[in-house]
């Protein structure tokens, strides 16, 4: 420590006090020198004024002396740090001075600032970053879910906290959850760009995110899409009435009954994911089509997640369903009746549950440390993104090149077309294997 405080030997005949003086040793140079205080020896405990309620003869309250001994110790440790080479005394002096002089009139006393918590600076980074980046209400909730994980698992933590130790015991909390090695990936993601942001604003001085990344199993998922004839089956597949009781038969053989509900919510349903499937939407970009984005049988399309200004020529199949719809009134002149995305999810699972898109799928995660290998029915897995996959796959699978298809679906790289391509290969194999077999009989 380069600051030594103590009390001046020789006593004030007027008022009793003594002054306070320090002794700064910086680099094998020293200087004392009093800081323009003085206290009753009854007061002083050797680094402080003892009594909080205390005043010296000058009226100076006991926070403002120990405010400013505090100073003095702060600035030339940080300085000692920072110094390269060795002072002079009247370098010394300088600091003294600097030091003392961190103050303002309109608030000599320093006010004791409570620390910014965790997650007030997590609130402050979504809000910021939110407005910064467009996020949609997906991302919102996304974050959500990171702050409830992070909350659950430590209401107290700082950013210091996530030093390698905290980091492998957050990661390992959210693998005891049960999270598959993908969402455990992304909460780390986020917890990363989370602290990366705070260091850019002095926030903390913890950066072990910056060079540390644990071990994480990521097996890719199956990419989940519609062949060629369940698209068409589904796109003209005839919604039960309500209440109908359908027989249908489950991915091992069972017949089981299941009751149709809100008919009129699975058409709507239908007709939106199809038109995905048949022009490559997402379906944020689809649940904004605007009739006046639509001329003379194209699209024009600003896309909602890469901000792309895309042409999409309409097929026929296409057309049809916005045709279907042409009559009818929208909120903000939407072309289709979009449902919310969850519902639509839930309501695509139940539609093609009864289209009988029942054969078996599996896939294989890590989940909680252990490869766990599962398997749904085909219905079980598709959600609204199908849609684009399915129109993707047949694309390739129909020769089409992947230049031309990424001029439709807006994909940036090369890179991102490689699993579809993989499966159109597939297709493309398994189909002269058919032919083949065929040819034979």
């Amino acid at each position: 420590m380069p600051v030594t405080v103590y009390l001046e030997n020789r006593e004030s005949k007027r008022t009793k006090e003594k002054a306070i003086r320090v002794q700064l040793s910086v680099k094998g140079v020293t200087l004392q020198s009093t800081i323009g205080h003085s206290i009753n020896p009854d007061n002083w405990d050797g680094n402080k004024v003892k009594p909080k309620s205390y005043k010296n003869a000058k009226e100076v309250p006991a926070e403002r002396i120990n405010a400013d001994l505090q100073k003095i110790k702060s600035h030339f440790t940080e300085w000692e740090m920072d110094l390269k080479e060795k002072p002079t005394k009247e370098d010394i002096k300088k600091h003294l001075k600097q030091a003392l002089e961190m103050k303002t009139e309109e608030n000599p006393i320093p006010v004791k600032v409570k620390r910014v918590g965790f997650f007030t600076r997590l609130d402050e980074f979504t809000k910021e970053e939110g407005a910064a980046n467009g996020w949609a209400y997906a991302t919102h909730q996304c974050w959500k879910t990171f702050k409830n994980h992070v909350e659950k698992f430590n209401p107290k933590v700082t950013f210091e906290f996530f030093n390698e130790s905290g980091i492998n015991k957050f990661v390992i909390y959210l693998r005891n959850l049960g999270l598959e090695e993908k969402s455990v990936t992304k909460q780390f993601n986020n917890l990363r760009w989370f602290m990366y942001w705070a260091l850019r604003k002095n926030y903390t001085k913890e950066d072990t995110i910056k060079r540390y990344r644990p071990k994480f199993k990521v097996l890719e998922k199956p990419v989940i899409f519609l062949t060629k004839e369940q698209l068409l089956h589904l796109y003209n597949f005839e919604i039960p009435k309500n209440g109908t009781k359908v027989t249908l038969t489950d991915m091992n053989g069972n017949e089981y009954e299941k009751v149709v509900e809100d008919a009129g919510g699975l058409a709507k349903t239908r007709d939106c994911f199809c038109f995905c499937a048949f022009t490559s939407l997402r379906y944020s970009d689809m649940a904004n089509l605007k009739r006046t984005d639509i001329k003379d049988g194209v699209m024009y399309i600003t896309t909602m997640k890469t901000y792309d200004r895309l042409p999409i020529e309409l097929n026929s199949f296409a057309k049809q369903i916005l045709k279907k719809y042409e009559k009818q009134t929208f909120p903000d002149n939407l072309a289709l009746p979009v449902l919310p995305n969850q519902l639509m999810n839930r309501y695509l699972k139940h539609l093609c549950e009864l289209a009988g898109f029942n054969e078996p799928v599996t896939r294989t995660c890590y989940r909680g440390g252990e490869r766990v290998e599962e398997t749904f029915p085909k219905y079980e897995m598709i959600g609204t993104h199908a849609g684009r996959r399915t129109f993707i796959c047949f694309a390739l699978s129909s020769g089409i090149p992947p230049q031309v298809v990424m001029k439709w679906t807006g994909h940036s790289d090369y890179q991102s077309m490689k699993p579809y391509i993989a499966i159109a290969e597939k297709t493309k194999a398994d189909a002269m294997k058919l032919f083949d077999t065929e040819m034979k009989k």
